[in-house]
């Protein structure tokens, strides 16, 4: 948007200066694809004929909404879109980017023996091994994976340094590939604020929130596939969930209940559902319901 036409916009809207520089701006990221460089804010300042304290919070603004981000040294640039799983259909990193027509890749961080700990679902005599990998969508760090698996499983698919150092890897893939088909899993997502390690890795910059994830992975029979620990980008990552409101859950006083539908809400609390939980309501590190 021209300088005259931004001034003439000003004049006549009610809307903060900053939040209508937000709206042009999204129109400009809008025309741009992922990884392309956006004016400075001087440049900006001088564009639109603004301050640049109304530019800086304009930027602050698109920064948090995940349409830009900051890179030290070198600039400001268009962010990727955020990935989007649905928790219906359980898929792997690679097949949520190549879904997203985009690509991607890796680098190993470090593959080896790892000790048990209290919080794995394995026997404590269980030999593992830890996979370490820092994702990347488009070039882009967009996440960093522990997967921890069972020795046992591991030399059953064939697992190597080698192996899992190709550019091409895929660890569900090669569960597929060797008969060990992944079936279910559970999952667990909290936000929390990164660590000095996680922020270089990422290239967080000022933006230290990420989304932790720990998953399990389950094949038919039962049988323990691996257990991730993954830590997203915040601001790339977003989760998607279709959840309903089962009918007896309506306030029998507004909706009178069948015998048929209360039947139902007794069988539907007995299952695992998807959707937003609450919770836990003490200690923040406490493990919640």
């Amino acid at each position: 948007m021209a300088r005259a036409n931004f001034a003439t916009s000003e004049a006549s809207s009610d809307r903060p200066l900053y939040l209508q520089l937000v709206d042009s701006l999204r129109i400009d990221i809008a025309n741009k694809t992922p990884g392309d460089r956006i004016d400075s804010e001087p440049q900006l300042s001088r564009r639109f004929g603004v301050s640049r304290f109304t530019v800086t919070r304009a930027i602050e603004i698109l920064v948090d909404e995940g349409l830009i981000s900051r890179r030290q040294g070198l600039g400001t640039f268009v962010a990727a879109p955020a990935l989007k799983r649905a928790p219906s259909y359980l898929s792997s990193f690679s097949e949520a980017v190549s879904s997203a027509r985009r690509v991607a890749s890796h680098r190993v961080l470090a593959y080896g023996p790892t000790p048990w700990r209290e919080s794995l679902p394995y026997r404590e005599d269980e030999p593992l091994i830890s996979l370490d990998r820092l994702r990347f969508v488009d070039r882009v760090p967009t996440a960093i994976h522990r997967s921890i698996i069972s020795a046992a499983i591991a030399e059953r698919i064939g697992l190597t340094s080698d192996v899992v150092a190709s550019p091409s890897f895929s660890l569900y893939r090669r569960f597929d590939e060797t008969g060990l088909f992944v079936d279910r899993g559970v999952e667990t997502l909290r936000a929390r604020g990164a660590s000095l390690e996680e922020s270089r890795l990422l290239r967080l910059d000022d933006s230290r929130v990420v989304m932790a994830v720990c998953r399990c992975t389950f094949a038919a029979d039962g049988t323990i596939l691996d257990v991730v620990d993954a830590v997203y980008d915040a601001r790339r990552y977003a989760y998607e969930a279709e959840i309903r409101r089962a009918p007896g859950l309506i306030p029998s006083n507004r909706h009178p209940q069948t015998s048929r539908e209360n039947d139902n809400v007794s069988h539907a609390n007995g299952e695992q559902s998807f959707g937003p939980r609450l919770g836990p309501w003490g200690d923040v590190d406490s493990a919640g319901g």
